[in-house]
């Protein structure tokens, strides 16, 4: 009975460990790096286009928030996030924004192999053009064109 007792705890310790190794990959803990052909807004902060680092912002904290940096050293903010999840994960690291027109807006980040991605709380700017978009219909001629845009990151 013992034998079993320290089998059984032997075989939890290693799905624990192999979880926490594969949950690691998961997230936000090595960088994406993504280039962005468009300016951009993240949270209420614009941000000219270019190539960006995304990661946490403390190693020690988890994904909860987000430091996005471009390459040229010019921007840098971080951002509180919120979890989303998917049905299935996704292959690569993705970034999604929500386009109004010509302005585009961060919307979330997906970790390459994970079903749980970072969402950014919207701005009062995203928030005003997509209320306009729902007063005035997707149909008006004045609406602002919505679109959901996905650039694929390293």
């Amino acid at each position: 009975m013992k034998n079993v007792v320290v089998k059984i705890g032997l075989l939890a310790v290693m799905v624990i460990i192999a979880a926490s190794v594969s949950a690691n990959a998961q997230t936000l803990q090595y960088r994406l790096t993504v280039d962005i052909p468009f300016d951009f807004s993240a949270a209420g902060e614009k941000l000219p286009a270019g190539k960006y680092w995304i990661k946490r912002a403390q190693q020690s904290d988890g994904d909860m928030v987000v430091q996005i940096s471009s390459a040229d050293g010019h921007s840098n903010i971080t951002r509180l996030t919120i979890p989303v999840s998917a049905n299935k994960p996704v292959k690569n690291g993705i970034l999604v924004f929500n386009r109004y027109g010509d302005e585009y807006f961060l919307s979330e980040i997906w970790p390459a192999g994970g079903v749980t991605g970072r969402e950014l709380h919207k701005s009062r700017a995203e928030r005003e053009l997509a209320r306009k978009t729902q007063d005035s219909g997707i149909a008006a001629v004045n609406a602002p064109d919505v679109k959901t845009v996905t650039i694929q990151a390293n």
